[in-house]
């Protein structure tokens, strides 16, 4: 199959395109060009490492995606194909953001090994009992994630990626299905491996993230970079609204609770 390319952006054109790029809208040659073709005889520089997993290997496709992601962001995205299914981000998804997770995990079980003894437990308690209660506890979490982390990250991409999806239809920057704003999401998860960095690694991480989605879903939609931006930090700011309101209430209610008190 013949793959072609819009010669003013180089995005990758449905197998029958229309008059215009549907990527940046110019208008298209009658006949476009034939890319030029590596070695293999694939298009040169088109798609990403893991689309072309099996010709690469499975190692070198994922080190190689994580790192297009990370330090060549908007070529990647511009490389990324808008379609084509969601099997394949979805394991790179669960990948990157299980083994985050465990690293995650990690570090709070040699922290509470660490500060075994300055854990919160009954006071009547020996040391020794509660230092053995907090790296419980750190033992705990860790096996839980070993377990079922898989789980959290398969269902936090898919509902990351709905209230994504539908702030931009409510937005009206939605120019493609479900499936593009999935992958966006998913090839954005790369920044969560700055778990391995203490303390402040997950932070920079979850920062990150956030600004490969925005230049993802920019490429993806062929929208503007504002427009994208907005679509995902205004869900965030309306749950940091509410949780705040939440807050709120909860105190306003303890604080008349104890006035009723007096």
């Amino acid at each position: 199959m013949r793959v072609l390319d819009c010669p003013h952006c180089q995005r990758r054109l449905p197998e029958t395109p229309g008059r215009y790029c549907p990527h940046c809208g110019a208008e298209l040659p009658s006949v476009p060009p034939e890319p030029a073709l590596g070695p293999a005889g694939t298009a040169e520089g088109r798609g990403i490492p893991w689309d072309r997993r099996a010709q690469l290997g499975f190692g070198p496709a994922l080190f190689e995606t994580v790192r297009q992601s990370l330090f060549e962001p908007l070529e990647f995205f511009k490389s990324m194909a808008p379609t084509g299914g969601i099997g394949g981000p979805l394991v790179y998804g669960l990948l990157v953001g299980y083994l985050a997770q465990v690293v995650t995990s990690f570090y709070q079980l040699v922290l509470h090994g660490v500060l075994g003894s300055a854990w919160a437990g009954p006071s009547e308690l020996p040391d020794s009992l509660r230092r053995l209660a907090m790296q419980l506890e750190g033992v705990a979490g860790f096996v839980v994630t070993l377990l079922f982390g898989w789980v959290f990250v398969l269902i936090g991409l898919f509902v990351w990626t709905a209230v994504v999806h539908l702030a931009l239809l409510l937005m009206g920057g939605a120019r493609r299905d479900f499936e593009a704003t999935f992958r966006v999401v998913s090839y954005s998860q790369a920044p969560q491996l700055f778990a391995i960095l203490p303390i402040c690694g997950g932070l920079i991480g979850a920062v990150y993230a956030l600004v490969l989605t925005i230049l993802g879903l920019s490429e993806a939609h062929g929208i503007g970079r504002g427009l994208a931006a907005a679509a995902v930090l205004l869900p965030l700011l309306l749950c940091c609204c509410c949780m705040l309101a939440g807050v709120g209430l909860v105190v306003g209610g303890i604080a008349g609770l104890l006035g009723l008190a007096r």
